[in-house]
């Protein structure tokens, strides 16, 4: 059974929503998997049934679970959204997506970070300063960052339209002129340099620095793509 952590502060069923649904998308649930008990996700999470109910709602809108009257509440399907557009979508848009979306929410993060994604910030950038001294770039830990501003900006929205922009980002064209210029040994500091700044904007509750050093991020990205 997947251990959760107790949550604090406000929109408790975000947080939890954030959790269990992450816990479905990183395979500790299968389709067809019944989830703990309400009961048991409140005792798991400290909390009274009202925000397990919001969220076991949540995710219920959002496809990933169905509740089953008197039998409890299963995962439906492991993708919030269907992978039959992700080829159409042109790299320059994923790039012109990003580059509106990440600063505001570099930004919000900045001021709606609670202390679970503190952590988990810190734990982040500790695991890119590893992978830079180690002089690797692994796409994982990249998409965990982009992934944590997310939840931390406090907007469930910013979370559901990440899910869209990394599925677009699997096509085989992003991957190519990534593995031969993001990736490539005279970008990668630069690419860790920023993300240092951005999370450490973020922690210090810097909006506008967050803001301004993703807006730079996004159109170094823009540079490094195309070069």
């Amino acid at each position: 059974m997947q251990n959760f952590s107790p949550v604090t502060s406000n929109k408790l069923y975000i947080q939890i929503y954030n959790q269990i649904r992450d816990a479905i998308l990183n395979g500790n649930y299968s389709v067809g998997d019944k989830l703990p008990s309400e009961k048991e996700l409140c005792q798991m999470f400290n909390v009274s049934r009202v925000p397990v109910r919001e969220a076991l709602s949540a995710l219920e809108l959002s496809g990933l679970v169905e509740s089953v009257h008197g039998a409890g509440v299963y995962v439906k399907r492991l993708n919030v959204v269907s992978n039959d557009w992700v080829h159409a979508i042109d790299p320059q848009e994923i790039i012109r997506a990003r580059q509106i979306l990440e600063p505001e929410v570099a930004r919000e993060a900045a001021l709606n970070i609670n202390d679970l994604e503190r952590r988990r910030l810190r734990e982040i950038l500790d695991r890119f300063h590893r992978e830079a001294e180690q002089e690797i770039y692994a796409t994982s830990t990249d998409e965990e960052f982009h992934r944590c501003l997310a939840r931390a900006s406090g907007n469930q929205l910013f979370t559901v339209l990440y899910d869209m922009i990394w599925k677009a980002m699997e096509q085989k064209m992003w991957h190519l002129i990534e593995e031969r210029n993001i990736r490539s040994d005279f970008y990668r500091q630069g690419n860790y340099d920023e993300h240092v700044q951005i999370g450490q904007a973020v922690l210090d509750g810097d909006a506008e620095a967050a803001y301004s050093m993703m807006k730079l991020h996004m159109e170094r990205l823009e540079t490094r793509y195309w070069k």
